[in-house]
């Protein structure tokens, strides 16, 4: 597939820092443009993540003037450095980092496009990419996915783990096709379903607390403990609905977005971690316990893609299936 991502006057690859607003490449009539092209995107990142021109150029099977070449055409047109060139190999700008970021999605969707049209004229075939968050939800995706590839093995699914907002923001641009949510997220714009299992909210404690041993534990008990919370304000929000009149009795000394850097944490006696036991984390942690907090706090969470949107054929017959 050939694809040119063009760059006109006043566009910006990131309006807020302004990068790629330097495109020097100029049209028949003298407007500024540039266009970066698919296989170019692919030798960018194939050089980023080798760090040498010569592994790279043996990679790509590609000789060394020639990737040297497109590299610098790449920068001009884009109007900035992208790398650091030293004794040592060769090292991303934060402008690199930035285009490595979107040339990586780029290269993924289009791929993903191509597979898709050409699983159009057979057996289904394509990749789906699924976005998820740390949820008990995921034992009922990981059943629809199991029946899906049983009836099409040809399909391939491609997960994308984080957190809700950038789940919604990647299903927003097309990075992903669908996206395991939270079920506190506003569905106006999706078509869902609900899934089966409901999260439990309760503290990540180490198994020396005293706290390890109890059945459950209430908001009094661990309001005035060091606490390591979710950062994504709705998250955060319902934390401090919970304790009413007494967020300010918290003593919060981290936040996460993932838990996995929570539970070391906790580990290392930081803190009790705020979360739910459908994180991964949770179960895979052997100096660390949950203990649900009571009364009890549950989540339920969503299945979710973008309600009018145009997706590939293997994506659509997944839709269809768990819609069903």
């Amino acid at each position: 597939m050939t694809l040119a991502v063009r760059l006109n006057e006043g566009d910006r690859l990131d309006e807020k820092s302004g990068r790629g607003e330097k495109a020097v490449a100029r049209d028949e009539d003298g407007r500024r443009e540039g266009r970066m092209k698919l296989h170019v995107l692919r030798y960018f990142i194939a050089v980023a993540q080798e760090r040498s021109i010569t592994r790279a150029s043996e990679v790509l099977h590609v000789t060394q003037p020639t990737l040297s070449r497109q590299l610098r055409e790449l920068e001009h047109e884009v109007g900035c450095e992208l790398f650091r060139r030293d004794a040592h190999g060769i090292t991303l700008t934060d402008d690199g980092w930035f285009l490595l970021h979107r040339a990586q999605e780029i290269v993924d969707l289009a791929d993903r496009t191509e597979q898709e049209l050409a699983g159009g004229r057979g057996e289904l075939a394509g990749t789906i990419a699924l976005g998820c968050t740390e949820c008990q939800g995921f034992h009922a995706l990981a059943d629809y996915m199991s029946a899906f590839l049983a009836q099409h093995p040809r399909v391939r699914f491609d997960l994308h783990t984080g957190y809700t907002d950038t789940m919604e923001e990647q299903m927003q641009s097309g990075v992903i096709d669908l996206a395991l949510l939270i079920a506190n997220v506003d569905t106006s714009a999706y078509g869902y379903v609900t899934l089966p299992q409901a999260d439990r909210w309760g503290v990540l404690v180490r198994r020396d607390s005293p706290l390890a041993e109890k059945p459950g534990v209430a908001l009094d008990e661990i309001a005035g403990e060091p606490l390591i919370l979710p950062r994504r304000a709705q998250a955060m929000g319902n934390i401090m609905n919970w304790f009413g009149h007494r967020p300010a009795e918290l003593r919060v000394v981290a936040t996460y977005s993932l838990l996995s850097n929570a539970v070391l944490l906790v580990e290392h006696g930081l803190g009790m971690a705020v979360c739910m036991d459908g994180a991964i984390g949770v179960r895979g942690s052997e100096q660390c316990c949950f203990v649900p907090l009571t009364p009890a706090h549950t989540q339920r969470s969503i299945l979710a893609w973008r309600r009018g949107r145009v997706l590939g054929p293997a994506a659509a017959a997944f839709v269809e299936m768990v819609s069903a």
